[in-house]
């Protein structure tokens, strides 16, 4: 199945209004699937295509039909599955399926990055920066 082109995506027309900031943490390697120690532990849900898969303390990570989401290249993990369940409805509303790439673009206002100490990013600006003299 052919993935949807970002610039064909039109947002549900129920995705205006406020929105609740995810939380989640982003890490260099998956922390949940990617650990095979684990792995015979872990919980499994299926929820609106993807699958939400999560650990006996709640920590989960949601995978597409190519593998674990990412947001700026870094693996995505939730501290509970409704922050889980939050974000697949935002990309549900943008247009993303589970088929799309596991790459995704999220907003930096929209969600909360709970270990962002570790991964320090500066926004893009919104346009180039100038000298001052």
């Amino acid at each position: 199945m052919p993935s949807a082109n970002a610039d064909t995506r039109k947002p549900s027309p129920n995705a205006a209004g406020p929105r609740e900031r995810v939380r989640l943490t982003l890490h260099d390697s998956d922390p949940i699937t990617g650990n095979e120690d684990i792995l015979s532990t872990l919980f499994y849900e299926e929820y609106r295509g993807y699958t939400i898969y999560s650990t006996g303390q709640g920590r989960c990570c949601i995978h597409g039909k190519q593998g674990c989401i990412k947001l700026r290249s870094k693996f995505v993990c939730f501290p509970d599955i409704e922050d889980a369940k939050t974000l697949i409805k935002r990309f549900r509303a943008e247009g993303y399926t589970s088929y799309d790439s596991i790459e995704r673009y999220l907003p930096e206002w929209e969600f909360v990055c709970l270990n962002r100490r570790e991964h320090q990013w500066r926004p893009m600006p919104s346009r180039p920066m100038q000298r001052v003299s």
